[in-house]
C-alpha cells in the first residue's frame, strides 16, 4: 500500500518510458562492470561487496525516514545531491566499497525504473520496503523525465 503522495512528490515529473528504459540499461551496465570480477572473487570478497550494498540500503532507508519525517522542506535538487552524497563517499573508499556502491546503484537504478518512479534512485529500495516516496529528484533522469514529458505534451497539443 502507498501513501498518498504529498504535493511536493506529484511536483516531480513522471517518470517517463525512454528514461525508464535508460535507467534499465544503466543499472544493467553497472551491475555488468562489476559481475565479472566478482565471478573471480573468492567468497570472501562477495560476502564483502554484499555487506556493502546491504549497509548502503540500511543507510538509505535511515535517510529516507529522516527526510519524509523531518526535512520535506528540503528543496528536490539540494535534497538528491546530499542524498547521493554517501554512496558516493562509499565509492571513493575503492576495492569492494566501490564495488558495493556500483552495484547498489545499477539495482536501485533497475529497482526504480520496475517501480516507474522519478525520483532518487538511491531511495529506491526504502520506497518499496516502506511504501512511499519521497520529493528528492533524480539528478541525472529528472531532466530526461521533464523534457520527455513536455516534449510529448508538444507533440499531442498540449500546450499549457
Amino acid at each position: 500500500m502507498s501513501a498518498p503522495a504529498s504535493p511536493r512528490i506529484s511536483a516531480l515529473p513522471e517518470a517517463t518510458p525512454i528514461s525508464r528504459l535508460l535507467r534499465l540499461v544503466l543499472g544493467l551496465a553497472m551491475i555488468g562492470m562489476v559481475a565479472t570480477p566478482l565471478q573471480r572473487a573468492a567468497w570472501q570478497g562477495r560476502l564483502e561487496v554484499a555487506g556493502v550494498v546491504a549497509g548502503l540500503i540500511v543507510l538509505y532507508m535511515a535517510v529516507h525516514l529522516l527526510v519524509t519525517r523531518y526535512f520535506g522542506w528540503l528543496h528536490p535538487w539540494l535534497g538528491a545531491a546530499i542524498a547521493v552524497t554517501p554512496a558516493f563517499l562509499v565509492f571513493l573508499g575503492g576495492g569492494v566499497f566501490a564495488a558495493g556502491a556500483v552495484l547498489f546503484i545499477g539495482l536501485s537504478l533497475i529497482l526504480i525504473a520496475a517501480l516507474g518512479h522519478p525520483g532518487c534512485e538511491v531511495l529506491a529500495f526504502p520506497a518499496l520496503v516502506l511504501g512511499r516516496r519521497t520529493h528528492l529528484a533524480c539528478i541525472l533522469f529528472s531532466p530526461i523525465d521533464w523534457l520527455e514529458g513536455r516534449a510529448s505534451e508538444l507533440l499531442r497539443g498540449d500546450r499549457s
